[in-house]
């Protein structure tokens, strides 16, 4: 999966990562304001960075992930423009000075996904754990080509939605 996410050229990755933004929007727009956690990309991620300021000015407050320990949660650090950036554990780029804040919607990248809202990451679990301890709305974001068939393990956690450049999956 890897392969096939970081083969995709990149003006196709820039192309789709706008329109992964605007389906975003669009599954936003049906939740209530508040704190909305998303990701400094890794390599080959969908880049919604270019969005963050837009949705700051909707009102979200953004926050990003943090790793706190191998078998825990994530925590999440509010994120402002102009903040510095610093790497972290697994190469996660995360805003300091760190302010935790609890999000109250999620959008969690991934490696793979099916159209049942399972997601398919880097096999570390922390957005599963994450999702179990912090039961909110969470969305997939995701590149079309990256859909597979998932058979999910008891620790796996449903995504809400899931959001590609030409689609909003929305799973429960």
């Amino acid at each position: 999966m890897l392969a096939l996410r970081n083969a995709i050229p990149q003006a196709c990755r820039q192309r789709a990562d706008a329109a992964i933004a605007r389906r975003l929007r669009e599954w936003l727009a049906d939740r209530e304001l508040g704190v909305l956690a998303l990701w400094w990309p890794l390599p080959g991620e969908p880049d919604l960075r270019s969005e963050f300021e837009t949705l700051q000015g909707l009102g979200w407050t953004i926050v990003l992930p943090r790793v706190a320990a191998p078998d825990a949660p994530l925590v999440f650090g509010r994120w402002r423009p102009g903040i510095a950036m610093i790497e972290q554990r697994h190469k996660v780029c995360v805003p300091e000075p760190f302010e935790p804040m609890a999000p109250t919607v999620m959008v969690a990248p991934c490696l793979g996904f099916d159209a049942r809202g399972w997601r398919l990451g880097y096999g570390g679990g922390y957005y599963d754990r994450t999702l179990a301890a912090l039961p909110v709305p969470a969305a997939g974001a995701a590149y079309d080509a990256c859909e597979v068939s998932l058979e999910p393990e008891p620790h796996d956690r449903r995504l809400s939605a899931i959001v590609t450049e030409s689609r909003l999956l929305r799973c429960r």
